[in-house]
């Protein structure tokens, strides 16, 4: 009997110290998810961003989808739900915007057409908001039905900035963009020009030139400011937003709402985007693939912007 209940004993030491392993391998498992899995899939479901699981345990692979599934459903909805209380204002701004410029038409004094001037700017300021706030939130780019000339995208560019009058315009080659490329196009340089202009200093020169490589047949769209620079931190945080997608990163040193509108235009069109700065030259690049762009038709002309 004696032998038994050795036996006995030793046999319950070796459950205990098995399921104590069992418990410290699982309190293991739990630490690593909250620690590290967790924070990981919390913020690729606030941002969009798709999750590196990547030797991840199985059950992080199950949570990790069960909570991007869910995100993603909640994004949509909020999505859909901006993009439908936007559309009815950025409707009512193209209407508003036609009918300015039909006045302009029509009315020949000098001081009743600066006003009216003055009033489709403040028309096609609040259009470009609404759009950043509709893509921003998920939506899509306004859809456009033509294509457009080069030169035509970087002045409606222009015109979507607060103080254009800083921005100068350079010769643009005689290319045109296909359709869906326009609006995204124009949103994204309009708020690099926005960015350059308030960075740049009261008495800087902001330029948008265009040109084309010989080579490849890809055109860059480029914005150049010649004030005193962006600080380091800045700077990095512009390109991680760049990088990232849209992703503003923690405690920015500007609210970046901008530069994420820049980021989704380069994800939804695959530009190539770069971004540099030193004292007395500041630059943002976009390279657009051959893709984008469609041969001129003859005697085609593209709608006006409003």
């Amino acid at each position: 009997m004696a032998v038994f209940a050795r036996a006995g004993r030793h046999r319950g030491r070796a459950e205990a110290a098995q399921a104590a392993d069992r418990t410290r391998t699982q309190d293991a498992a739990v630490a690593d998810f909250v620690d590290a899995w967790l924070p990981h899939l919390l913020r690729c479901a606030e941002t969009g961003l798709p999750a590196r699981l990547d030797g991840a345990p199985p059950a992080v692979v199950r949570a990790a989808d069960l909570v991007l599934v869910s995100t993603g459903r909640v994004r949509q909805l909020a999505a859909g739900e901006t993009a439908a209380a936007v559309q009815p204002i950025l409707d009512q701004l193209a209407r508003q915007g036609q009918d300015l410029l039909a006045a302009q038409q029509s009315v020949v004094a000098e001081v009743p057409l600066s006003h009216l001037y003055r009033a489709d700017h403040a028309n096609v300021l609040a259009a470009h908001l609404g759009v950043r706030l509709s893509v921003l939130s998920g939506g899509p780019w306004p859809a456009r039905a033509r294509p457009a000339g080069l030169h035509e995208v970087a002045r409606a560019a222009q015109s979507r900035v607060a103080h254009y009058e800083r921005v100068r315009v350079a010769d643009a080659p005689g290319l045109t963009l296909v359709p869906s490329a326009v609006e995204p196009l124009v949103g994204a340089a309009a708020e690099l020009l926005d960015n350059a202009v308030r960075h740049g200093g009261q008495q800087a020169e902001v330029v948008l030139e265009c040109s084309t490589d010989a080579v490849s047949g890809a055109v860059w769209l480029v914005v150049t400011d010649n004030g005193p620079g962006l600080p380091g931190e800045t700077l990095a945080a512009a390109r991680r937003v760049l990088a990232q997608g849209g992703c503003a990163p923690a405690r920015a040193p500007w609210p970046g709402l901008g530069m994420r509108l820049v980021a989704a235009a380069v994800r939804h069109l695959d530009l190539r985007v770069s971004l540099t700065s030193v004292p007395r030259r500041t630059t943002a690049a976009l390279l657009l693939p051959p893709a984008l762009l469609v041969p001129p038709r003859a005697g085609a002309a593209p709608t006006p912007f409003q």
